[in-house]
């Protein structure tokens, strides 16, 4: 059956996405890396060290950009996605969790889609910064201490959500909590493929590599740093 979704050429006809818009039983990576064009949230540089890279928040330099959260605001797009990932934890054939947490905000949709089709509970942690430190916080519920837990994420460059959110979890419940043995995300940029001694299992991997300025071989190269979300134009231009 051919793509729908590649027929797709503005951002706002993504509201209307359903099961039966991808070629497959799946969502495809041209699928994904089409509808994240609409939105303004795929780049990926292309070597020539004339062309722009990106300036990430943290201050970092990167030969690529993701922002799945832009896709995931589109509910028939997350829902899709989110029936790709429960067929991916229940491929490998793990017992059924009793929680799905995702971390705030960035993952509190997806966990939520995911869990309701796990037909888990659901809940996601709470974001707090202290002293430049951050923190994920599981405040207002108890997770019992034969339950199991199955954290999703929707990107995954660093492990540090992961554990923030893990830490949260583990500090806001008296009881040991269980976890599942594998941590879910949508999209795997890091070169972490283990959290806690289990994988982490993922839908789309891309080889997109961070740099400090000094350490950048495109900065060394004379490649210019740009904002994505304030130099889109420009930054997508040569690619």
């Amino acid at each position: 059956m051919p793509s729908r979704v590649l027929r797709i050429t503005k951002a706002e006809d993504l509201r209307r996405v359903g099961p039966g818009d991808v070629a497959g039983m799946y969502v495809s990576q041209t699928e994904f890396e089409h509808m994240l064009k609409l939105v303004n949230g795929f780049w990926i540089h292309n070597g020539n060290l004339s062309a722009p890279h990106a300036e990430l928040t943290s201050g970092k330099c990167s030969d690529g950009f993701i922002n799945a959260l832009l896709l995931l605001k589109f509910p028939g797009v997350c829902g899709l996605l989110a029936d790709d990932m429960v067929a991916e934890y229940n491929g490998e054939r793990l017992l059924a969790p009793d929680w799905v947490v995702g971390s705030d905000h960035a993952a509190a949709t997806l966990s939520y889609e995911v869990a309701m089709r796990m037909h888990t509970k659901h809940a996601f942690t709470e974001k707090r910064e202290e002293n430049k430190t951050k923190f994920q916080d599981w405040k207002r519920e108890t997770i019992g201490p034969d339950e199991l837990v199955l954290q999703v994420e929707e990107l995954v460059s660093t492990t540090s959500t992961l554990e923030q959110v893990r830490e949260g979890i583990i500090a806001g419940n008296e009881n040991p909590v269980r976890f599942a043995d594998v941590s879910l995300c949508l999209v795997h940029r890091s070169p972490d493929y283990e959290f806690a001694g289990k994988p982490i299992g993922y839908l789309f991997h891309y080889d997109i590599q961070a740099w400090e300025p000094e350490e950048c071989p495109l900065c060394a190269g004379g490649s210019k740093r740009l904002r994505p979300k304030q130099n889109w134009a420009e930054l997508t231009l040569a690619a």
